[in-house]
């Protein structure tokens, strides 16, 4: 075959940019992050007041009781289990069948 040289056959050949081409990409590359951290920060300084203020609204809300604990814990009553309770002797216990649901 002619051109082929098996010992240089899959090598990587590496051609050289011209210095307009290099700058160029670097413009390129710049003007991306540029791009990218001017969206960052305008979409960061539109967020962070409206969560600020949802905040700050939330926490007034809980303090005048409109939701969250505040409005549960007023007209919550207390949960009360009413029962009636034996002691168990040991004589009681021997009497008594055993049965398979322990815990």
């Amino acid at each position: 075959m002619q051109g082929y040289d098996r010992f240089r056959a899959g090598s990587i050949q590496f051609t050289r940019l011209k210095r307009w081409q290099v700058w160029l990409a670097v413009a390129v590359a710049a003007t991306l992050i540029l791009t990218l951290a001017v969206v960052a920060a305008s979409a960061f300084l539109i967020i962070f007041p409206i969560v600020l203020v949802a905040g700050f609204l939330y926490r007034l809300a809980v303090r005048f009781g409109l939701v969250g604990r505040g409005r549960a814990t007023r007209k919550a009553e207390p949960d009360i289990i009413d029962g009636e309770y034996m002691i168990i002797t040991d004589d009681l216990r021997e009497r008594l069948p055993p049965h398979d649901d322990r815990r």
